[in-house]
């Protein structure tokens, strides 16, 4: 087998998400549980690794699945996903046809209740800045070869369970691009993601905008203040907070970021200095 799925879950007791998902491929579950062991077994002629580690953070836990995969060709999966059949074959004939490209970032169905409310369809074609930090982890296939020898992995900084509440699939994209990797979009569809609800995501409120100033320090330190205005102006109709305290919040992200400070209800207004234990205004 040339693919293998490399699945973030958590608290897997056994290996049920293997038939749920409908993988059709060898797969590793990078399963963050609170204890450490590794189980290896066959399910219907594929090998099915269950990573169980008592680490924390979806960043440490897909680059713990990265570096237990032997194949050619590596598939990021979240487990609420259910892919379509053929998928692995499919993904697998996509990197023959496109033998320039060490990244795909596949199309894909989101369900909610059930039904089907977004299907996100791509053009076969090259990505770049611009037009990339759209895509999810979940939607990426890779050549495991070119992730190794550009050395790009994922932050274990941003995303659920992180300092940082997302984030992540796009620094990882940033990371890739800035290191030379060739992404492309695909128009296969893999499968149907569920939106019934998410990890990270509770609303436009404080911590959110705390967060997003953080991103922006780390994918585009030397854009800050137009991004937040950026932000604040994209968001004014979202949230109850003004566009001037969105700012406000986002420069202390920023700030914070260069200190690994996680939200405070007291940074909004200072922040504290680590090496001097003076209080800066923000």
């Amino acid at each position: 087998m040339r693919l293998t799925v490399l699945c973030a879950t958590m608290d897997q007791t056994d290996l049920s998400k293997f038939r749920t998902m409908n993988i059709q491929s060898d797969v590793i579950f990078a399963n963050q549980c609170g204890r450490n062991e590794t189980r290896v077994t066959s399910l219907e002629g594929h090998k099915v690794t269950m990573l169980s580690t008592a680490t924390r953070g979806v960043g440490l836990n897909r680059n713990l699945a990265l570096l237990a995969a032997e194949s050619e060709l590596v598939l990021f999966a979240d487990d609420d996903i259910t892919y379509y059949d053929g998928y692995a074959e499919a993904v697998t004939r996509a990197f023959d046809e496109l033998p320039q490209a060490d990244l795909l970032a596949f199309s894909v169905d989101l369900i909610k209740n059930g039904q089907i409310i977004e299907k996100r369809r791509n053009p076969v074609k090259r990505l770049h800045y611009w037009n990339s930090l759209k895509y999810g982890t979940y939607v990426l296939a890779a050549r495991r070869s070119a992730l190794m020898q550009a050395r790009v992995c994922f932050s274990h900084m941003f995303g659920g369970g992180c300092i940082y509440g997302s984030g992540e699939d796009s620094l990882f994209l940033l990371d890739c691009l800035r290191k030379g990797l060739k992404l492309y979009a695909h128009s296969f569809v893999l499968g149907a993601c569920s939106k019934d609800s998410s990890s990270w995501f509770t609303g436009y409120h404080e911590k959110y905008f705390y967060d997003k100033g953080a991103w922006i320090a780390a994918a585009f330190p030397r854009a800050g203040a137009l991004l937040r205005l950026y932000f604040s102006y994209r968001y004014r109709e979202k949230t109850e907070i003004s566009g001037r305290e969105i700012r406000r919040l986002m420069r202390s992200g920023a700030k914070g970021y260069r200190r690994l400070q996680p939200w405070d209800k007291g940074c909004v207004s200072r922040e504290t200095d680590f090496d001097s234990g003076k209080q800066l205004p923000v």
